[in-house]
């Protein structure tokens, strides 16, 4: 699989949460308010017709940088790849797979069905430096990131589509995948510092699996992951450690 990629989570679960950044309960963020600049899963500058099926290529693995950590599953030591076939919450139940309270702009609609796969994730936000009208800048393009269970059991991975940031895409282990399109972004009180939570639209699917049946995919409680404050010379990359939780709606 060749996915053109660069990466993305952790739980709300006391016991097994990958991340602890207090940014609140619930909501996603991706590029920040603004969509660009803040990084993270999607981009606005991309159109929704460069949905198709460019959008998924199964020999995946690439990120724009020239790192393909993000289909190995050496990229996480944290209990390594679940079974092939295990490819849900292996087991997970209970708070992990109750849906959040998050504000009204990032609730997914009520007929958008319930809570089908929850994964923390962790990896980073990758950033191209850019020439543009105004002189070099950030640019975000795209997450790289391995989705964990309850367990920290490595169950898929994130990054972006050969359609680009804007088109991220998650993959579980038994090969099925759901490729997201960004609907709106909120940054919580104190947390500008972190990439905005997101509610995004399933626009593609793959496989047989549970993220076949997706329709929306909220990224929440982030910590990390924006751009870098500092100037930056044409050409240069630079990979941003984040953590989220991914939540996976459907009926």
């Amino acid at each position: 699989m060749k996915h053109v990629a660069v990466m993305c989570a952790f739980c709300l679960l006391p016991a097994c949460s990958s991340s602890s950044n207090g940014a609140g309960g619930g909501g996603i963020g991706n590029d920040a308010s603004s969509d660009t600049g803040g990084g993270g899963d999607d981009s606005s500058a991309q159109d929704s017709s460069a949905a198709d099926s460019s959008m998924h290529d199964s020999s995946a693995g690439d990120t724009g940088n020239g790192d393909s950590s993000n289909s190995d599953s050496s990229a996480s030591d944290s209990g390594g790849d679940a079974e092939p076939g295990d490819a849900s919450d292996g087991g997970c139940t209970g708070v992990w797979l109750v849906a959040p309270t998050v504000p009204a702009s990032i609730e997914v609609p009520a007929d958008g069905g319930g809570v089908l796969l929850h994964a923390a994730g962790a990896g980073t936000q990758n950033y191209a430096c850019t020439p543009g009208d105004a002189g070099v800048s950030w640019v975000f393009v795209g997450p790289q990131a391995d989705l964990s269970d309850c367990n920290g059991n490595v169950i898929g991975h994130h990054y972006a589509t050969e359609a680009g940031a804007g088109y991220p895409e998650w993959i579980t282990v038994d090969g099925t995948y759901v490729v997201g399109h960004k609907l709106a972004a909120y940054t919580p009180d104190g947390g500008a510092g972190s990439v905005p939570w997101l509610l995004l639209q399933a626009v593609d699917h793959g496989g047989t699996g549970t993220l076949g049946q997706v329709a929306y995919v909220q990224r929440l409680d982030t910590d990390g992951g924006n751009a870098p404050a500092t100037g930056c010379d044409a050409g240069d990359m630079v990979q941003v450690p984040y953590t989220a939780d991914y939540y996976f709606y459907g009926p």
